[in-house]
């Protein structure tokens, strides 16, 4: 009798460890992050850009010779990207390179009497498109990635200044170049499946500095006593969406 009664506990412990095992909710895998991607992106970039043009020892005339363009201008930025993450427990680093267009595009022109002289001074930017090699370092929550960002920037910088006094082309200096600069940023992803994730970013850029180089001189003019300069940069957020294979 005694040994039915323990067969018996024994066959409704075992039959009850079964039922609460069916009964225990099942844990979703974590996400792993690991692996190449290819993505898209679209936003808006606003101007941090400055184009500068001086005169020294110019004497009435340089006054009015000192322009600027302090560029604010917002415009739509796109592009492409291209990865790869590796995830270590919860800490998730990657590479990362994009290529984007921007459509900054400037310009002003402004004339002044002093006395009996029209000095008038034209200045203009445009900066078309950038790229980013950046590392990110971030914190995965499952499916959630939370990550800072950082690395080299480079895009074209065009700018053109120039200055006339009473009709004539005193000066023209102008630059249209690659820039080399620097990024840093933050941004978040949610993957919304294994091969799929949608994000937010932003981004500061800057490009540095040029001197507007003196083209075209004038017999006689000021040329040897204006100077000018380009400082380039500007911040980006965008949307981003991601395919992982």
């Amino acid at each position: 009798m005694k040994k039915f009664l323990l067969a018996g506990i024994a066959i409704i412990a075992a039959s009850s460890t079964a039922f609460a095992a069916d009964l225990a909710p099942e844990v979703a895998p974590v996400y792993d992050w690991t692996g190449f991607y290819f993505g898209l992106n679209a936003g808006a970039a606003w101007n941090n850009s400055n184009v500068d043009l001086n005169g020294a020892n110019l004497g009435v005339v340089g006054s009015a010779v000192a322009a600027r363009i302090e560029d604010d201008q917002t415009v739509f930025s796109g592009g492409a990207m291209v990865g790869y993450n590796w995830q270590m427990d919860s800490v998730v680093f990657g590479l990362e390179g994009d290529f984007n267009y921007l459509g900054f595009d400037s310009n002003r022109d402004r004339t002044r009497v002093i006395g009996a002289n029209t000095v008038n001074t034209d200045l203009s930017f445009e900066n078309n498109w950038y790229g980013t090699a950046r590392a990110r370092l971030g914190f995965a929550a499952d499916n959630f990635l939370f990550y800072g960002t950082g690395g080299v920037a480079f895009g074209n910088v065009n700018g053109d200044g120039s200055l006339s006094v009473n009709g004539v082309k005193e000066w023209k200096g102008s630059v249209d170049d690659v820039n080399w600069g620097w990024t840093v940023g933050a941004g978040m992803e949610w993957a919304v499946d294994p091969s799929w994730t949608i994000g937010a970013e932003y981004m500061y850029v800057d490009l540095g500095s040029n001197d507007l180089d003196f083209d075209s001189p004038v017999a006689g003019a000021v040329y040897d006593r204006v100077n000018g300069d380009v400082d380039a940069a500007f911040s980006v957020i965008r949307a981003t969406a991601k395919f992982r294979f």
